[in-house]
Parts: structure tokens; C-alpha cells; sequence
């Protein structure tokens, strides 16, 4: 067995713009590039932020994953800095919405957690997720748990029964 190394993560607590990813995402580059300066192997953003959380238009702006606009901008910062991170969205697949972290890094698209428990202003905008998913970054494998989903202990069970050994919680908070 492998004994997780040494990582620093940053913990970027920011305000997103509703409906403004490209406002969202110039500021994610600026805390990135912060986050570097203090030497961050990766970098953990809010839940929803580059959409916004309860977005009136969510449906209209949710991006396919990893191939939307946002995820691939998310990449080219991760490549640039050679480091990981996790971001949450609003992803669309099949006409359907979901609350996703992504999570990227120096080599591209790793994957993604969508939120399984959603509070009740979320159901207007979103379907619940149902994978539970362990991403190897290389130093430690990494779980994700959002918002909500942190209420529950069974979901940090079984991520730490998958071999998850830093748990990535990120939140919506206003």
C-alpha cells in the first residue's frame, strides 16, 4: 500500500455573478494564481460558482462536461500552473441539469462528482446525481462531497472504503 504524500490544498471561499461564467471564471484564474504563489498543488472552488447557485436561466447556460467552454478554460489554467482543480458548475447532459465539481489538472479532464442530495430550492433547477467517484491525483486520492451531501455520513464512508484520502467539501453559501 502506497502512503499518501504531502499536498497543500487552497480552499477559495469567493463570490460568483449569476449567469456571468466569464466574469467567474477571470476571477478563478486570479485565485489560482494566488493559490500558486503559496504554493497550492491543488486549488478547491464553491459548489455552483461558475454558473451561480439557483440561477433563474441554469438550464439555458449548463455546459456538457468536459467538453463545454467553462471545463475547458478550467483545464487551460490547470495546465498553465501545473496544478489540480475542482470547480462546481451546472452540467447538462441529455436535457438534464446537474450540480457538478469537476475536477482537472497539468494533464486535462479528470472527472466529476455530481451532488446526490439535493436541499429543496435545488429540485427547481437540478436531478440529483448517483455515482460515488475517487479521483487519483498522484500524491492522494480525492473525494468529493457537496454542500448537502456532507449531511450524510454514509457518503464519507464509502469514499474512505474507495480509497479516498483527502475529502474536497465544497459549498454554496451566501
Amino acid at each position: 500500500m502506497e502512503l499518501m504524500q504531502t499536498i497543500r490544498v487552497a480552499a477559495v471561499s469567493m463570490n460568483g455573478y449569476l449567469g456571468e461564467p466569464g466574469r467567474v471564471l477571470a476571477n478563478i484564474a486570479a485565485w489560482t494564481e494566488r493559490a500558486v504563489a503559496e504554493k497550492a498543488d491543488l486549488v478547491l472552488f464553491p459548489e455552483a460558482v461558475v454558473h451561480g447557485h439557483g440561477t433563474p436561466n441554469t438550464w439555458a447556460i449548463a455546459e456538457t462536461v468536459p467538453d463545454g467552454p467553462s471545463v475547458q478554460r478550467l483545464i487551460q489554467l490547470a495546465h498553465k500552473h501545473r496544478l489540480f482543480i475542482c470547480a462546481g458548475l451546472s452540467e447538462k447532459e441529455r436535457d438534464i441539469v446537474y450540480n457538478t465539481q469537476v475536477l482537472v489538472g497539468p494533464d486535462g479532464y479528470i472527472g466529476k462528482q455530481r451532488k446526490l442530495h439535493l436541499s429543496r430550492d435545488e429540485v427547481f433547477y437540478y436531478t440529483g446525481g448517483r455515482d460515488i467517484n475517487v479521483f487519483g491525483i498522484g500524491k492522494c486520492n480525492v473525494g468529493i462531497g457537496i454542500c448537502y451531501d456532507n449531511e450524510f455520513p454514509e457518503l464519507v464512508r464509502i469514499l474512505a472504503l474507495r480509497g479516498a484520502e483527502v475529502l474536497l467539501m465544497p459549498h454554496a453559501s451566501r
